[in-house]
């Protein structure tokens, strides 16, 4: 089985705002393969990450249906019911509620 990279292609749509679209995809640090086609595919700085949540906030925000994503691999249906403990040891107070006691 080839071991692929973890990437998300990100295809443009129809968008009005051209300078905050583009000027935030650029700061993802997304890498363009073709005319309206760019991919994510390498480590990111808080800075990229925080362009890519932002590009989705705008995105969301005003509809526009700037882009589609596409991660890769893609998510499994049920991909943590197996790490139900461990998941559960990760959040730390599940089922708790100090705030009561």
């Amino acid at each position: 089985m080839t071991q692929t990279t973890p990437s998300v292609q990100l295809t443009l749509g129809f968008f009005e705002d051209f300078l905050t679209v583009t000027g935030l995809l650029r700061d993802t640090g997304a890498r363009r393969t073709d005319s309206r086609v760019f991919v994510l595919d390498q480590t990111m700085s808080p800075a990229q990450v925080v362009a890519l949540v932002q590009l989705l906030e705008f995105d969301r925000r005003w509809g526009s249906q700037a882009f589609t994503v596409q991660p890769t691999p893609r998510l499994p249906t049920t991909p943590y019911s197996t790490m139900r403990t461990e998941l559960t040891a990760w959040w730390g107070t599940v089922g708790e509620k100090p705030w009561l006691t």
